[in-house]
């Protein structure tokens, strides 16, 4: 048993983000003062997380620090980060960890390309599954919508898509139980002839599998307002999409609010509208649905934004032990057989 004192072990990447170490480690810290469930693991260089720890109270009753050398930078390449230098970055070693513990997870807001290959390297993936993918839920008018792959695989043929439809299924049926979840495939058109050879190929494949519930071609515009639960699209697409709603979010809350308060009478109607406001940013918030999944990797591994916010990152967190409460790793491998 890897639960200490009947408490999950997240293990943090503490330099990866581009608002590391703060937005990590107050993330932490935030998580721990709605929840005690948790023993926190900080990875990385030892004096940086002594000097910011100092504030942080509950994160110094509730971790352990293990020292790391060396920083992957966001941009760099995963074949430089796999570099003999690199192996004892906190990136690396917070992933290396969770081998054979699979009570265990790790948070990262580092950089995908190299989380995905360390992940690849340290853990493999689970038997039967061609390639991981990056799985997130975002918001829709009806129901969580799982997205995936959402920047693990550029380039993807109808096998790697089709293993990504089984995975998202699952793992939303976990999440989510009795939901007989509804799977599509993102697509340029809803017409049957529509979309490259390799959607129209794995169209064909999902149409003729009778233990996932399909339900055809999906338009973009449509993921905010679908009958669906899972979307399935290769990661140079996906990443694109996620990306631009995310984007599109923050434009409209922040030029809602600046025309909120460009003027008296317009202040004094935001007063009254004030929780219907907070409602509506909530709902739209990404920051709410922060944390991808590596589904298909043999360990929890979790990506959180890049660009997090303690705020954020505490829902990542949040969101890792919720899959260790579900014992999804378990139930993934069981179904993928």
């Amino acid at each position: 048993m890897n639960i200490l004192n009947n408490k999950f072990i997240i293990n943090l990447d503490i330099d990866g983000g581009d608002n590391a170490p703060i937005s990590v480690l107050r993330g932490a810290e935030l998580y721990l003062t709605a929840n005690q469930n948790v023993k926190f693991v900080l990875y990385g260089r030892r004096h940086i997380i002594e000097k910011y720890i100092k504030n942080l109270p509950l994160l110094i009753k509730s971790s352990n620090i293990i020292n790391c050398e060396g920083v992957i930078d966001g941009n760099l390449k995963p074949t430089e980060a796999m570099k003999k230098k690199f192996r004892n970055s906190s990136l690396a070693k917070s992933i290396s960890s969770l081998k054979n513990h699979p009570l265990e997870a790790t948070v990262s807001s580092g950089n995908t390309g190299a989380m995905m290959a360390y992940s690849k390297i340290f853990l493999r993936t689970i038997e039967n599954i061609s390639r991981p993918a990056i799985a997130s839920l975002l918001p829709s008018k009806n129901h969580p919508v799982c997205f995936l792959d959402l920047g693990a695989n550029s380039e993807c043929d109808e096998k790697n898509l089709f293993d990504f439809a089984i995975m998202g299924s699952i793992y939303y049926e976990i999440l989510f139980p009795n939901s007989h979840p509804k799977v599509s495939l993102l697509n340029i058109g809803s017409e049957e002839l529509k979309g490259n050879t390799t959607i129209q190929k794995t169209h064909e494949i999902l149409k003729n599998t009778k233990f996932i519930n399909y339900n055809g071609f999906i338009e973009a515009n449509e993921i905010t307002n679908t009958e669906n639960h899972v979307i399935v699209t290769d990661g140079f697409t996906g990443n694109i999409a996620i990306k631009t709603a995310e984007g599109i979010s923050k434009f409209i809350t922040e030029t809602l609010k600046k025309h909120l308060l460009s003027n008296l009478f317009s202040k004094f109607f935001t007063f009254f509208l004030k929780s219907y406001l907070k409602s509506f940013k909530d709902s739209i918030d990404p920051r709410n649905f922060n944390g991808g999944i590596l589904l298909g990797i043999d360990g929890i591994v979790i990506k959180s934004h890049g660009n997090a916010d303690d705020y954020a990152f505490c829902n990542a967190i949040g969101f890792a032990v919720k899959c260790l409460e579900n014992n999804l790793l378990k139930r993934i491998k069981d179904n993928a057989k």
